[in-house]
């Protein structure tokens, strides 16, 4: 009897808006807990560099990783990053932070990058401090193997680790995977939830056929991850974690485990983009 594998919920195409394409919507977050939001901003032809003034979040973990372009990183903490390609910023909210980002295009005008919110703990960590920390490409292991290249962006894999950890359980991967190849991967029995990004070419994952821009959304299991290419092959990036047991209040811009949580935050950020605005 062959071993089962982790089978395909749905498939998303997103909401797009612009250059921006949002996969998960504030209502849909329990489908996908401990997961928030799964951004992908993608433009072509810039000229100019793009990105959004001081705004604020709390109550969850955020990632920001650009593919293409380089991105300079403000937030309240203090720190002033610039990323480049294949780097990670992690942006811990806690009980409220303010940030801004902006990228510069390169490559002929394009710019990409992806962003990753995680639901933090109904303990301390939701309300703590905010802290922000950059992660370079060069940070990150990469593992070759069978046609496949996999780079641990967050998490743990065959006791490979990447600097990169989260309080609620997760693991992140960018995986480029050959033409007719196969790769499968056996995850920590915690890490249920999740979902599939393909970045680029066509994959099967277990019996489902996904293309490029599209997330598939696993059926809540403890199997192995499989994935196969036909001709294009492809890159994706897969996200997977332990589903918190809690309450989940979200906003647009913010995630909570109570409204008194969710109101002192509101408060919180308000107070500091008063202090940049004055």
């Amino acid at each position: 009897m062959a071993e089962k594998t982790r089978t395909i919920k749905k498939v998303r195409y997103g909401l797009k808006s612009g250059s921006m394409t949002a996969y998960i919507q504030s209502g849909e977050i329990e489908e996908l807990n401990p997961f928030a939001l799964w951004d992908h901003y993608q433009a072509k032809n810039i000229c100019q560099p793009v990105g959004l003034d001081f705004h604020g979040h709390s109550g969850v973990n955020t990632f920001t990783y650009p593919i293409c372009g380089h991105l300079r990183h403000v937030d309240s903490t203090g720190s002033q990053t610039s990323l480049e390609p294949g780097d990670v910023q992690m942006m811990l909210a806690g009980n409220g932070v303010i940030h801004k980002d902006t990228l510069k295009p390169t490559d002929g005008g394009r710019v990409e990058t992806f962003a990753l919110w995680v639901l933090l703990p109904a303990n301390d960590v939701e309300m703590s401090d905010a802290k922000s920390l950059k992660f370079t490409a060069g940070d990150l292991p990469i593992l070759e193997k069978n046609n496949v290249t996999t780079k641990v962006l967050i998490g743990e894999l065959n006791g490979i680790q990447s600097p990169i950890t989260s309080p609620s359980p997760i693991l992140v991967l960018d995986v480029a995977i050959a033409p007719y190849s196969q790769w499968e991967i056996q995850p920590n029995e915690q890490l249920t939830a999740g979902f599939i990004f393909i970045h680029s070419g066509k994959a099967y994952v277990s019996s489902t056929e996904v293309h490029a821009n599209q997330m598939a959304i696993f059926t809540p299991s403890d199997n192995r991850i499989e994935v196969r290419t036909g001709h294009y092959g492809c890159r994706l990036l897969l996200a997977i974690g332990k589903p918190l047991v809690q309450p989940i209040i979200a906003t647009s811009t913010s995630v909570h485990s109570s409204v008194t949580h969710l109101q002192h935050s509101a408060l919180h950020i308000k107070q500091l983009l008063e202090k940049v605005e004055s």
